[in-house]
């Protein structure tokens, strides 16, 4: 079974070398350009979630060896006929407020992804594909609407949200095989 690795120790590396995405969002960036081309070189992704980085040393070196873990496990995952693929999202013990938010931030960094990945706005995709891409456009503004809520978090928030984050998920493998059909059949014998 493949393994993500912890999205806190990914975060806490990309946080203290300054990088332009967090962990969620750069998962999402990296599903997002394989969706769109069904390869992405790790050096690519890479520039991409660290920016311009002018310091090298260990912590850099720390940073881009989690991030190849990352970008290793995604790529077997994704191409899995056996539904392995995961999010690399918080964990349910953590505050719902917190997760809906770094769900948002991967549907924000999958968008980008595509982008990156040569998918513009106006490129023709398939009907499901287009209809789950806009239901990411929306899911990536939750975090703005949960933003200084005071809410009382119910069981049936808890369901809807594990819904979501299914939906994303198998959305995110439709829009893989829609966009990418022989990578995803490769892996079948």
């Amino acid at each position: 079974m493949h393994q993500l690795p912890e999205i806190a120790a990914v975060e806490e590396l990309l946080y203290r070398i300054d990088a332009n995405m967090g962990a969620a969002e750069a998962h999402g960036a990296l599903c997002g350009m394989l969706c769109a081309r069904g390869t992405v070189e790790l050096s690519e992704w890479v520039d991409h979630v660290i920016g311009e980085q002018d310091h090298g040393g260990r912590l850099l070196h720390d940073v881009v060896h989690e991030l190849s873990e990352l970008h290793q496990s995604t790529l077997e995952m994704i191409n899995d006929a056996g539904g392995e693929f995961r999010l690399l999202l918080l964990d349910d013990d953590d505050a719902l407020a917190e997760r809906v938010e770094t769900l948002a931030a991967w549907c924000q960094g999958f968008i980008y992804g595509l982008a990156a990945g040569g998918i513009r706005q106006n490129s023709e995709l398939p009907d499901d594909a287009a209809e789950l891409l806009k239901d990411m456009v929306e899911i990536s503004r939750a975090s703005h609407e949960v933003d200084n809520m005071a809410v009382e978090i119910e069981e049936e928030d808890e369901v809807a949200y594990m819904e979501i984050e299914e939906y994303v998920r198998m959305g995110t493998l439709l829009i893989y095989e829609e966009l990418q059909p022989l990578q995803s059949t490769q892996t079948i014998h």
